[in-house]
C-alpha cells in the first residue's frame, strides 16, 4: 500500500487535485455566476479521496500477489465506480447543484481523475508486465 511507487503516484494525485483547484478557483472568480468555487474545491476534494481509495485497493493487490493482484485491481474499478455514484448522489441531489455550470464541471473532474486513475493502473500493469 505504502510502497515506494504507490507513494510517487499518491504524489501525482495530489499534484493533479491540487492543479485542477487552481484551474477552478481562476474562473471561479473571474466568472462568479459561473459556479459556486467553495463546492467545485469540495467536489474535487472529493473525487481525490475517490482515487486515492482506489488506488489504495489496487496496490494493496498489487504487491501482494499474483492471484491476488487481478481481482484487487477489479475491485479497486468497482468501488471507485460505486463511491463516484455516491458523490454524485451527494452532489446532485443532497446538494443541490443543479446549475449548467456545476453539472459541466462535475463531469470534467470526473473524466480528469479517471483518466488519471486509469493511466495509473495501466502503466503500473505495463511495467509489471515488462
Amino acid at each position: 500500500m505504502f510502497h515506494p511507487t504507490a507513494i510517487r503516484y499518491y504524489f501525482r494525485l495530489l499534484a493533479l487535485s491540487l492543479c485542477l483547484i487552481v484551474i477552478v478557483i481562476i474562473p471561479g472568480r473571474a466568472f462568479p455566476s459561473l459556479y459556486n468555487t467553495g463546492s467545485a474545491v469540495l467536489l474535487i476534494a472529493g473525487f481525490a479521496m475517490v482515487a486515492f481509495i482506489s488506488l489504495l485497493f489496487f496496490f494493496n493487490g498489487f504487491f501482494s500477489g499474483e492471484e491476488k493482484s487481478v481481482f484487487m485491481t477489479l475491485i479497486a474499478l468497482g468501488v471507485k465506480m460505486l463511491l463516484s455514484f455516491l458523490l454524485a448522489l451527494l452532489f446532485f441531489l443532497v446538494f443541490k447543484n443543479d446549475a449548467t455550470g456545476s453539472l459541466i464541471l462535475f463531469f470534467v473532474i470526473y473524466l480528469a481523475i479517471t483518466v488519471f486513475v486509469i493511466l495509473t493502473l495501466t502503466s503500473v500493469l505495463k511495467k509489471k508486465s515488462d
